[in-house]
């Protein structure tokens, strides 16, 4: 799909056109409810590769309909310049729309659209055909073109939550788990200092670096076991000293915001690795395993398992040690 930056307008529509634009503009709300409605939560909140996930394409709609309101008010002043919109959204980066009931989202994006459907159906064709500078593409616009802009916008968030959700729709749970396990430590983790992040409980503990760094060792060894296991008949896997590995590392010495990034990347690909597995391997039940050594979660040996499980119990261990460091960075806070 073509990038939003990088497309063109034809401007110059003619005034009866405004109708039909209308037309396409009152659609939006219905159809961010359908997209919203009809997936799961873990589906509409996934942010793939740390993009905007389903539900904040949604949210990024109802973030701009007081831009295109204010815009409405500067052809009414006869304003030489729209108004600029912030090419950094960071109103919709900041707005944690993935925390929000979706049902909220859909109702508060349908009255803000209705109110400026009305203020626009209200004009004359005299005011319909006003024209004022768009401030990035640099060429005038008129209210119609203005209300093609718009709907093209729309179109272009609705088509690309439609492509999330082709995407990840057929995520396993526990891929979509991990995505989402990421996505929701990640702003409470990025702020932390070196400082914090260094600091020991007890001698023979580990401190929040070193636990991010364990995840990264878990990571590491768990994305050869999960491609592995597609060619396995059996989940017997190689074991590792957790403790000897962390030191041999030094991630006590490592930046905190180098280890998270590297945490956050290969969590994200192994999500992906989860979902590219086929489901009949995924789940087909394998008696040989050594998950009595292996697992968080241990399943007595001789006892059928599926990789899925072992997949799923990979998510489990991860949120066990995010609530470690979250109790260590809050209890010294």
């Amino acid at each position: 799909m073509k990038r939003w930056f990088d497309r063109t307008f034809p401007v110059g529509l003619p005034v009866d056109d405004a109708p039909a634009l209308l037309a396409r503009l009152g659609r939006t709300p219905d159809l961010i409810a359908e997209i919203l409605d009809r997936l799961p939560q873990p589906v509409r909140v996934c942010k793939p590769d740390g993009r905007w996930s389903i539900q904040e394409h949604a949210g990024h709609l109802l973030d701009l309909e007081p831009l295109w309101d204010r815009r409405l008010d500067d052809f009414e002043k006869a304003a030489p310049i729209l108004s600029a919109a912030d090419l950094q959204n960071r109103r919709t980066h900041e707005a944690r729309h993935n925390d929000r009931d979706p049902r909220d989202l859909e109702q508060a994006f349908r009255t803000a659209r209705m109110a400026i459907l009305a203020r626009i159906t209200a004009m004359t064709p005299s005011e319909l055909a006003r024209v004022s500078r768009h401030p990035r593409l640099e060429q005038p616009m008129s209210v119609v073109d203005l209300c093609a802009f718009v709907a093209e916008h729309d179109e272009h968030h609705l088509a690309t939550m439609n492509e999330i959700a082709a995407g990840i729709a057929e995520w396993p749970a526990c891929a979509l788990a991990l995505a989402n396990a990421v996505d929701a430590a990640l702003p409470w983790l990025t702020p932390l200092d070196d400082d914090a992040t260094a600091r020991r409980p007890a001698a023979g503990k580990w401190s929040p670096r070193e636990i991010v760094g364990h995840l990264i060792d878990s990571a590491s060894n768990n994305h050869q076991r999960f491609v592995r296991a597609r060619w396995q008949d059996d989940l017997v896997f190689t074991g590792y000293d957790q403790d000897a590995w962390v030191e041999a590392q030094r991630y006590q010495q490592t930046s905190w915001q180098e280890l998270l990034t590297l945490w956050a990347s290969y969590n994200r690909h192994l999500a992906r690795v989860m979902a590219s597995v086929p489901a009949a391997i995924r789940t087909a039940p394998r008696t040989r395993h050594n998950f009595d050594r292996v697992a968080y979660r241990e399943v007595p040996a001789g006892e059928p398992s599926t990789l899925e499980y072992f997949m799923d119990d990979y998510v489990r261990h991860m949120e066990h040690h995010l609530r470690q460091v979250h109790a260590l960075v809050t209890r010294d806070a």
